[in-house]
């Protein structure tokens, strides 16, 4: 792994792990400043949402600009959102606050989701001549290793002083900006600009055409997008039952840091098991024992059998998450690869948004337990989906 593309992991993990406690810290502070869980959900909603407009619109232009200013500007303005968004809790009443949460979950939101549909422009310029399984294998430890620190950290910190986590990313950010400053992305000769409704309308219905012509592509991108369906309604589920247990928001850290432990264990298995078993078998595999893990959340109240489950669940997710990316980050043509991105990333932010905005009402509605049954459901429906698979040749 060349120098270049050790500052753009590190500067990565840096950006990844300011989106993570974001996310995280965001529910924990409404629930903190006593709203209720539907609340909480709108939140997650509000910072989810902006992928529907801004994949959508924005991909093409993307496409053709320069990755390495564009992922800069993304650091800096999400940075200055931060300190506003500090200010503002700090000098406002608790009460007075939800709105200006929803706005400043949309806008972080907003930015987060440019530097999402950059990045794999930038990493595909960084996998030339190199073995893209076993790049993408330390990709996704990156991924992993923030899931472990995010929790632990956005909990101890949150438990302190509600504002610590906002601080943090303050620090955070700086480091991603200095590290991105050094990079060096050499892009393509294609890159040219291009405007205009007309050539958004031809980009996408390119990139509409591409995908329709890739069946198994598609299978990937929506079993990928009933998994993180799952994840925001598992994810509110569980905090809003150890909230109404009383159990700590740092010891609610350390269970959610099951995340990022089990995806580290995953995602270095995920390589050899590749090679050993093969995509269509282990898509399969991955499919069979999710349902077994999301029973194992129904079946477990404490603290210690959530944080097993959230391992076990992690570790089939670094292996589905290397799986995914290997196979799709292959398939798609450099010159399609922002649009594809943004259209198959649509389907799954689109599933992902709609699922942490449905999450609240569940729990209200139907209570924990049955929350959990439902989403038991959806892992039978989705290895039923995989059943087919063997009949496409990879």
């Amino acid at each position: 792994m060349n120098k270049n593309f050790s500052l753009f992991l590190i500067s990565s993990a840096s950006t990844l792990l300011n989106i993570e406690i974001f996310h995280l810290a965001i529910p924990l502070t409404v629930l903190s400043l006593g709203y209720s869980a539907v609340e909480a959900s709108w939140c997650t909603f509000a910072f989810l949402a902006p992928v529907i407009l801004v994949k959508l619109f924005l991909a093409p232009s993307i496409e053709y600009r320069h990755k390495k200013p564009l992922l800069l500007q993304n650091e800096i303005i999400r940075t200055l959102i931060v300190i506003v968004f500090i200010l503002l809790l700090y000098f406002m009443q608790p009460k007075q606050t939800i709105f200006w949460i929803l706005l400043t979950a949309f806008l972080f939101g907003t930015f987060a989701t440019m530097t999402e549909i950059a990045e794999p422009a930038a990493l595909k310029i960084l996998l030339q001549d190199q073995d893209s399984t076993a790049v993408l294998s330390k990709y996704e430890i990156r991924t992993r290793a923030v899931q472990l620190l995010a929790p632990t950290l956005c909990g101890l910190l949150i438990s302190a002083y509600f504002l610590l986590p906002y601080l943090f990313m303050l620090i955070i950010s700086l480091l991603s900006i200095l590290l991105l400053t050094q990079l060096t992305l050499v892009e393509p000769q294609f890159i040219r600009e291009k405007r205009g409704v007309t050539y958004f309308l031809i980009s996408i219905r390119e990139g509409m055409l591409w995908l329709n012509n890739k069946s198994l592509f598609m299978k990937m991108v929506i079993l990928t997008a009933i998994n993180n369906f799952l994840h925001p309604i598992l994810y509110l589920t569980i905090i809003y039952q150890l909230t109404t247990s009383a159990v700590g928001f740092d010891i609610t850290g350390y269970i959610l840091s099951g995340l990022g432990i089990g995806g580290i264990i995953g995602s270095l298995c995920a390589s050899y098991l590749l090679k050993i078993i093969g995509l269509n078998r282990l898509v399969v595999m991955v499919n069979i024992l999710r349902i077994a893990i999301f029973a194992g959340f129904m079946l477990s109240s404490s603290p210690l059998g959530y944080f097993l489950f959230f391992v076990f669940k992690a570790i089939l997710g670094g292996i589905w998450n290397v799986c995914y990316n290997v196979y799709t980050i292959n398939e798609m043509p450099q010159n399609y690869i922002s649009r594809i991105s943004a259209l198959s990333g649509l389907i799954i932010k689109i599933f992902t948004a709609i699922a942490g905005l449905l999450a609240g009402y569940l729990i209200n509605y139907l209570g924990v337990n049955a929350t959990l049954i439902f989403l038991v459901v959806l892992t039978v429906i989705m290895f039923l989906y995989t059943l087919d698979i063997n009949k496409y040749q990879i």
